[in-house]
């Protein structure tokens, strides 16, 4: 875990502005956001695995906000607000292929997409051949136990299941954690108490590029409220007011320690673009390379191979036999 503090003190010593007088803590809360998204998308750290639960009849919604509903004639998916991007996914265990649009349109057009649609049946080199189907239907269309996963981009919206799943099924993603905004002025979760007898815990989804002190909070009711800072409570109205304490904040991400220097260096160099001069703007740049640099060192270190592990099970695959 990396806490903000750790990387806030560490940017207002180099900047030298310990009473945050050119930059605000929300403006340094803000660049260190911005380089933490600039980091995991870089590294595609950490990897998850989210469940989507697809119903495809409205009858089988018991809890409508606890599922993903998707039109039966199209199959789309909409990425979870979780994830990053999406690098795999599975049903049931069966590892579903991740392939691209224009793939589909070719495999189409040549008529070699699988003709049978069975649990399981087809695996990922099959697609490049063997069974064939007729071309005149239109692939988007086809339903069955969907087979692939078709996307354009690692951090496309929307996710098409092929074939378009003809029961609910519980689909699990692989992909990379969208790291949650830090800040220790700002909570990013509260209580609603405002009825006794049904507590709700709520959380505040106003965006915090532009906010400063005295703006209204929205939460993902849609209500909206007053925060105090000097006593550390938000208020709904003058008879609903909820306490906050540390646990509130989010003041921390899910990245190992060993990446501080690399958020505080993204951190440094959004704070020198602040001021147009050319010896921020040169600041800015080296603190850039400074990041760039530590983050090509490790795609040459991070990722595992049978070499870069000595001994067990990878020790024989060292071995030259003539």
């Amino acid at each position: 875990m990396i806490e903000l503090l750790d990387i806030r003190s560490r940017v207002v010593n180099i900047l030298q502005d310990g009473s945050f007088v050119r930059w605000s803590k929300t403006e340094l809360n803000n660049y260190i956001h911005d380089s933490l998204l600039d980091l995991v998308r870089a590294i595609r750290l950490p990897a998850v695995n989210v469940s989507v639960d697809v119903v495809i009849s409205v009858d089988d919604i018991d809890v409508a906000s606890t599922y993903t509903y998707i039109d039966a004639g199209n199959g789309v998916v909409p990425l979870p607000t979780n994830l990053m991007d999406v690098s795999g996914g599975s049903i049931s265990g069966r590892e579903l292929p991740v392939v691209t649009t224009s793939e589909m349109k070719r495999y189409h057009s040549e008529g070699r997409l699988p003709l049978v649609i069975k649990d399981g049946e087809h695996s990922i080199t099959q697609i490049f051949g063997g069974n064939s189907w007729s071309t005149t239907g239109d692939w988007k269309e086809t339903t069955g136990t969907p087979l692939y996963l078709v996307l354009d981009q690692r951090s496309s919206e929307t996710i098409r299941l092929w074939p378009i799943p003809t029961e609910s099924i519980t689909l699990l993603l692989s992909g990379t954690l969208r790291p949650k905004r830090m800040s220790d002025e700002v909570p990013c979760v509260y209580t609603d108490s405002s009825d006794p007898d049904n507590q709700v815990v709520r959380y505040i989804i106003t965006p915090l590029n532009g906010w400063v002190t005295g703006t209204a909070l929205t939460d993902d009711a849609g209500q909206e409220l007053t925060l105090d800072e000097e006593a550390n409570t938000l208020s709904l109205d003058s008879s609903n007011v909820f306490a906050l304490d540390s646990s509130n904040y989010q003041t921390e991400c899910h990245l190992d320690a060993v990446w501080v220097d690399t958020l505080t260096f993204g951190t440094l160099e959004r704070a020198y673009l602040k001021e147009h001069d050319l010896r921020n703007v040169e600041k800015s740049e080296y603190f850039r390379n400074k990041k760039m640099g530590m983050i090509a060192d490790v795609d040459r270190s991070e990722p595992l191979n049978p070499a870069s592990i000595t001994g067990g099970v990878n020790f024989n695959r060292l071995v030259v036999r003539r």
